[in-house]
């Protein structure tokens, strides 16, 4: 139910990101998408407890009609589909830049070996983490396991912002 979502945002994504991404900085889209991307994971990760404390009864008589809860508006189930509809256009943004930035920056000829080595490093590093998680999820809770994965998102994109700092204007070589 959280896949899903994310794979029907992918396409307009997609669609948007290569009609619209030549008027923004590639690195800046990269870094915004990563960071946004993190901010909802950590949205994901503290939703059940945000959930718990909006479903606190409002009305403090129980036989007063109209709006009890949260939950006669919204669902638990439609925010997390949201989010994961969001989850999906950031990533497929930062993996759409990020693929297109390699294209343009390696040479033409070593750039089959490259996508090539570096699509079997993400297939087989794709494992640790989810033997890994699994059993840190069980110790830990699903939802630390998934607030220490987005502040290492939201980490790894505000690094990116700081150290490789602004961007230069452009006909400027330094």
């Amino acid at each position: 139910m959280v896949v899903l979502p994310s794979v029907w945002a992918s396409s307009p994504a997609s669609w948007a990101s290569t009609a619209y991404g030549h008027n923004f900085p590639r690195r800046r889209i990269i870094e915004a998408g990563l960071i946004v991307l993190g901010l909802l994971l950590t949205l994901l990760s503290c939703l059940g407890s945000i959930w718990r404390f909006l479903n606190v009864p409002i009305a403090a008589v129980a036989d007063v009609r109209g709006l009890q809860d949260v939950s006669q508006i919204l669902s638990l189930l439609s925010m997390v589909v949201a989010i994961a509809f969001v989850c999906g256009v950031c990533y497929a943004v930062v993996a759409i830049s990020a693929q297109t930035q390699l294209q343009e920056e390696l040479p033409e000829d070593v750039r089959g070996r490259v996508f090539g080595i570096l699509n079997m490093l993400v297939s087989v590093s794709s494992l640790l983490p989810i033997m890994v998680v699994g059993p840190a999820a069980d110790l830990f809770g699903a939802s630390a396991i998934l607030l220490v994965v987005s502040l290492v998102v939201c980490a790894w994109g505000f690094a990116s912002v700081i150290r490789r700092g602004s961007l230069q204007p452009v006909g400027i070589v330094v």
